[in-house]
């Protein structure tokens, strides 16, 4: 699926170069290509059409052109990635989702075309990982790539959010390894905003949020995020601080 998903965005980019004079495949210029990222998101999750209810009143806005890139595993296609869409469409924002069930952060640190998504210069990127490392012995081993990841992101001049999974079970500490180890990605710690393990509502497996739960798990990112951004430094240049109040 993820080798169809890519060569959709593989022929759209391509069509991009192939425009009159002034065309560029670069996401945050005039002129075709972010309509076509926007085409390519629009049939890689056909899912998305059904919106599971209206976004947020948008408080803020964002400059034409600007993008969102959100990686990651399975947990991003839990009723997160549905809910983000439409948030960040709200406030004039592109979001692409790239997210594979079964991968790492050993996975990502590493991934060629992630390097392509980089090269397009998004002013966000959002990072799930984790929820398929809970169980490993040794989580210190992955730290490296955890760096690794933060730092191909930043590379690129990229704002971070690290978006821990929020857990269903106790882990041997994967977590901790990101939290120490992701910066200058800031950690969105799902569990302490949500409340802990038994505060999110699971689907049928009893690991991924439900419908119910994604939901309030995209609402309170999305409340983070608006609380961390600080619009002097870009589009979506975030503080490590909460500016709601201040």
């Amino acid at each position: 699926m993820r080798r169809v998903n890519r060569e959709i965005l593989r022929r759209a980019a391509l069509l991009a170069t192939l425009c009159v004079c002034g065309c560029s495949t670069h996401p945050s210029s005039s002129g075709g290509a972010p309509d076509r990222l926007r085409a390519a998101a629009a049939t890689e999750w056909a899912g998305d059409r059904a919106s599971l209810g209206p976004p947020a009143a948008a408080p803020i806005s964002v400059p034409k052109g600007t993008w969102v890139l959100h990686i990651g595993d399975s947990f991003v296609h839990a009723f997160l990635r549905q809910n983000l869409r439409p948030r960040f469409r709200s406030v004039g924002a592109e979001y692409v989702v790239d997210a594979t069930t079964a991968t790492y952060t050993t996975t990502w640190a590493s991934d060629q075309e992630l390097g392509d998504w980089l090269s397009k210069r998004p002013a966000l990127v959002l990072v799930t990982l984790g929820a398929n490392e809970v169980d490993i012995p040794v989580p210190s081993q992955h730290a490296r790539a955890v760096e690794s990841l933060a730092r191909r992101i930043a590379s690129v001049g990229a704002s971070c959010v690290w978006i821990a999974p929020p857990l269903w079970k106790g882990e041997t500490g994967i977590l901790e390894v990101i939290h120490d180890h992701c910066a200058p990605c800031l950690f969105f710690d799902s569990d302490a905003v949500l409340g802990g393990l038994s505060a999110v509502e699971r689907g049928r497996d009893r690991i991924h949020p439900n419908e119910r739960g994604g939901g309030r798990w995209a609402a309170a990112l999305w409340d983070w995020l608006t609380d961390h951004r600080d619009p002097s430094g870009g589009p979506w240049a975030l503080a490590p601080f909460e500016r709601r109040g201040s």
